[in-house]
Order: C-alpha cells, then structure tokens, then sequence
C-alpha cells in the first residue's frame, strides 16, 4: 500500500492512523488510541507499526548512544 491510498480522495484520511504488520494493513481511525487498542486486540504483543498519514511527514531521527 501507498502513501496516496492511505491518504485517500482528496486527503479525506490525513491526520488518521493506520495499524500495519506484515500484509495486514487496518484503518483508519481518528486517533493513536484508537488505532493502539485496535493493533493489541487484533495482534497481542507481537510487534505492529502504527502510522499516522501525512501527505508531509516529519523525520524523527534516534542516534546512537555514545561510549
């Protein structure tokens, strides 16, 4: 799935959330809350990806700890 179609017609979605894991692609839903309850019920605790859609996404980067 694509950046468009989790925006969908018209960015009618952006600002929503979106569960991934794997293939399974759900939503979305108005809020992170909602989209965290969805993913724990559908998967438990094994790892999932919760995206927000953004037409402009903001990057976040974590470095390293130094020694």
């Amino acid at each position: 799935m694509h950046l468009i179609d989790l925006l969908g017609v018209n960015n009618v979605n952006e600002g929503k959330y979106t569960v991934v894991k794997g293939e399974d692609i759900q939503g979305p839903v108005d809020t992170s809350e909602e989209a965290l309850s969805f993913a724990y019920g559908r998967h438990g605790i094994a790892p999932f990806l919760v995206k927000k859609s953004e037409r402009n996404e903001t990057v976040l980067y974590f470095p390293r700890a130094l020694r």
